[in-house]
């Protein structure tokens, strides 16, 4: 877990990737035994409504087969998940945000032929509609992230775009969803207490 504090110009994206279980249905099982271990990705924003790391509401960003883009309110609380966190420019942030809501809006659909296609070696042809990791990488380059301005969305799958990211920055996160008091250990919580104080006193001093 990062426990650093972003300068008032930055924030930071999650990307949520989730690996089936033996109780998940048959196509994310599938996905997963093309490419594994996922089978699906997820773009989240944290949104702070408190002082504290976990006081966030969190907004979620992808495709599910067979229906649109969608931006959403989502908690995350549901196992499987393995998060990554990609640090922005505020600018960045809401030029994402704005694709997707864009892509919500425009209602993108899922295409299962361009999902598939994503396990080729190379692209053979553009197909009309989206999946997953392709509407990630599509809006994180749509603002000109460097970490994956070098990929192809058409043929990037969840576990693609996972083993990338972590050859560039080996970095895991805990889920969002998961940074509740409970769920630290006192000597943590109390780290992010002394981290955030000593935040505001940096900035304070840099009025």
């Amino acid at each position: 877990m990062n426990l650093n504090i972003l300068p008032f110009n930055k924030a930071q994206i999650y990307l949520l990737f989730y690996k089936p279980t033996s109780d998940d249905p048959f196509q994310n099982r599938l996905v997963a035994r093309f490419d594994g271990p996922f089978c699906h990705v997820e773009m989240a924003f944290p949104e702070r409504i408190g002082e504290e790391p976990w006081e966030k509401q969190i907004w979620g960003s992808s495709i599910y087969q067979d229906e649109t883009v969608f931006f959403k309110q989502k908690s995350y609380k549901r196992d499987g998940y393995v998060s990554y966190a990609i640090e922005v420019s505020t600018a960045q942030y809401h030029k994402i945000k704005s694709f997707c809501k864009t892509q919500m809006h425009s209602r993108v659909p899922f295409s299962k032929i361009a999902m598939y296609s994503a396990y080729l070696p190379v692209q053979i042809f553009n197909v009309h509609g989206t999946f997953c990791s392709k509407h990630v990488v599509s809006a994180l380059q749509h603002a000109n992230v460097d970490l994956v301005m070098r990929m192809n969305p058409n043929i990037t799958t969840p576990s693609r775009l996972y083993r990338y990211l972590m050859s560039q920055s080996p970095i895991l996160q805990v889920v969002p969803s998961k940074m509740l008091p409970s769920n630290i250990m006192p000597c943590c919580s109390n780290l992010v207490k002394d981290l955030l104080v000593k935040g505001k006193q940096n900035a304070l001093l840099n009025v």
